[in-house]
């Protein structure tokens, strides 16, 4: 599964973006971040030229280790198994972060996912026969949250507020969803809209 994540990503990405990655302490993302975030080198070897792999020198990759006994959490470890610390850190200030080794926002859309589709909930009933099933139920899930439902972090301030009568209080914000935020549309989708918006021809 590591390598399929992996894989995936990295046919995603432009040819020469090498992002920076951080993960708990599952070693299987180590083996496959290394096997896909890297070339091929002629080197000599004995008079002859061999062809040797070698893992792209400004990949940056950290984990976060937890340690459980009897299902708690006893300790949490940092480790830095590509790359030094600082130039995590100096990587993740860049970008506007803290700078601090976490997997908290990939756990927050964990958590989220886990809420959005029944499926993947722990100690569920309501689990998937069939792959396919799955990712069609994902695939919904994703549509309603980013063209649906309205992100309370996302909403803007009204330069006026806008009167709704009666005894309601004005409205002071413009809800919006993350496809609005990302200028993707310019209003909240309904969810007959999603169902009955045509999806475009599968490649082969």
């Amino acid at each position: 599964m590591a390598h399929t994540v992996i894989h995936v990503l990295r046919e995603s990405l432009v040819p020469d973006c090498l992002p920076l990655f951080t993960s708990d302490g599952l070693n299987l993302y180590f083996y496959a971040l290394t096997a896909h975030f890297g070339q091929w080198l002629q080197v000599g070897r004995r008079g002859r030229k061999v062809k040797q792999w070698q893992v792209a020198p400004g990949l940056i990759y950290g984990q976060v280790k937890k340690s459980y006994q009897r299902r708690r959490l006893v300790g949490v470890s940092h480790v830095m198994r590509l790359g030094a610390p600082s130039d995590l850190k100096v990587v993740l200030q860049g970008l506007g972060f803290s700078g601090r080794l976490n997997t908290a926002f990939i756990e927050r859309v964990n958590l989220t996912v886990r809420h959005g589709v029944s499926a993947l909930a722990r100690r569920t009933w309501a689990t998937a026969q069939q792959s396919p099933h799955l990712l069609a139920h994902l695939e919904w899930w994703r549509a309603y949250y980013h063209f649906v439902r309205p992100h309370e972090s996302l909403r803007v301030r009204l330069v006026q507020p806008r009167e709704r009568g009666g005894k309601r209080l004005a409205q002071r914000y413009r809800q919006r969803t993350p496809a609005m935020a990302a200028d993707r549309t310019h209003r909240k989708w309904t969810a007959r809209e999603v169902l009955s918006c045509p999806l475009p021809p599968v490649s082969a």
